[in-house]
C-alpha cells in the first residue's frame, strides 16, 4: 500500500472517558503506508485485545501510541492528552514484544524495575533523579517491591536480568510497567515464548489492573486468550477492520474478514 494524500481532521474536543482515540491516523515506513485511515476510540477500563494477521499494522498502532513513531496524519490521543503530553505525564507504560537490552549487562532485575519510577523521579526534581537506582528514594523502591511482589520475582531481585529465563524476563518487564502507575498499559505479544505459570501470572495481574479502572490494550495472536480475558477487541489489517466484543470479533465472518485482505508489509 503506497503513500497517498492524508488529510487532518479537524480539531476535536478529548474525552476523558476514553483512553485512546485515534482519528485519520495513517503511518508509513520509507514511504509505503503501515495503516491508513485508522479511526478507533476505546474507553477507559477495557481490556482490549488488537488482532490481524502479520503485517496488519498492530505494532505500529502500539508505536504510535507510545511517542516512538510519528503519525503521518491525523488526531492521536491518549487520556485526552497528546501523545508527549501523556508520555510526560506517565500515563502510558508499554512492553515490547522484544526489549533491545544488551543481556550481557550487569543490571539487576530490581534495577530495571525500578527504572519504571524514572519518569516520576523526573517530575519530583532534585538530584536523586541523577544518582543510579540504588538512590532514587525510599517510596519509589517501595512501590518497585510491590510490583516484583505481584509478579513474583521479589526472589530474583539481586539476579542479572541476562540470566532469567523467557518467562520471567516478560513479568521483569511487566513489573517495570506496574511500577510505573500508569493509566494504560500497552503490551505487544505479552505472552509468546512465555511457560504456563508466567502466562498466568500476567494475565491475573492484568485482569486486576483492568479492574482498578485502568486500560490494558494487548497485541496478541493468541485467540483462546483474547475469548477468555478480553472484552473489547480491534481487528486491524492495515486499517481497523472491526471493533466489538469478543463474541462478535471472533466469529468465522469477522476473522476472515480480517485476516484475508491480501498480502501485506510486514509492520
Amino acid at each position: 500500500m503506497t503513500t497517498t494524500a492524508c488529510i487532518n481532521p479537524a480539531t476535536r474536543p478529548t474525552s476523558v472517558a476514553h483512553a485512546v482515540e485515534a482519528h485519520n491516523v495513517a503511518a508509513d515506513y520509507a514511504g509505503i503506508l503501515a495503516l491508513d485511515q485508522v479511526n478507533l476510540d476505546i474507553q477507559v477500563g477495557r481490556f482490549t485485545a488488537i488482532i490481524g494477521p502479520n503485517g496488519a499494522g498492530k505494532s505500529t498502532l502500539l508505536k504510535l501510541l507510545t511517542g516512538t513513531k510519528r503519525p503521518l496524519c491525523g488526531y492521536l490521543r491518549v487520556c485526552g492528552l497528546p501523545i508527549a503530553e501523556a508520555r510526560k505525564a506517565n500515563a502510558v507504560a508499554y512492553v515490547p514484544q522484544e526489549t533491545a537490552i544488551d543481556w550481557d549487562y550487569p543490571i539487576t532485575v530490581q534495577d530495571v524495575v525500578l527504572s519504571g519510577r524514572y519518569g516520576h523521579s523526573r517530575i519530583e526534581g532534585g538530584f536523586r533523579r541523577f544518582l543510579p537506582p540504588a538512590f532514587i528514594g525510599h517510596r519509589h523502591r517501595e512501590i518497585a517491591q510491590r510490583a516484583m511482589q505481584a509478579m513474583q520475582i521479589e526472589d530474583l531481585a539481586q539476579r542479572p536480568i541476562g540470566a532469567l529465563s523467557g518467562g520471567q524476563k516478560k513479568r521483569v518487564f511487566l513489573a517495570r510497567s506496574l511500577a510505573q502507575e500508569p493509566r494504560i498499559m500497552l503490551l505487544d505479544e505479552p505472552l509468546a515464548g512465555v511457560d504456563r505459570r508466567s502466562e498466568g501470572i500476567i494475565l491475573e495481574h492484568l485482569k486486576r489492573f483492568v479492574a482498578a479502572g485502568q486500560t490494558v490494550i494487548m497485541v496478541t495472536h493468541d485467540l483462546p486468550t483474547v475469548r477468555d480475558c478480553a472484552d473489547w477487541v480491534v481487528l486491524i489489517s492495515g486499517t481497523v477492520v472491526g471493533v466489538g466484543e469478543p463474541d462478535e470479533m471472533l466469529t468465522p465472518e469477522a476473522l476472515e474478514r480480517g485476516y484475508h485482505r491480501g498480502e501485506r508489509t510486514p509492520a
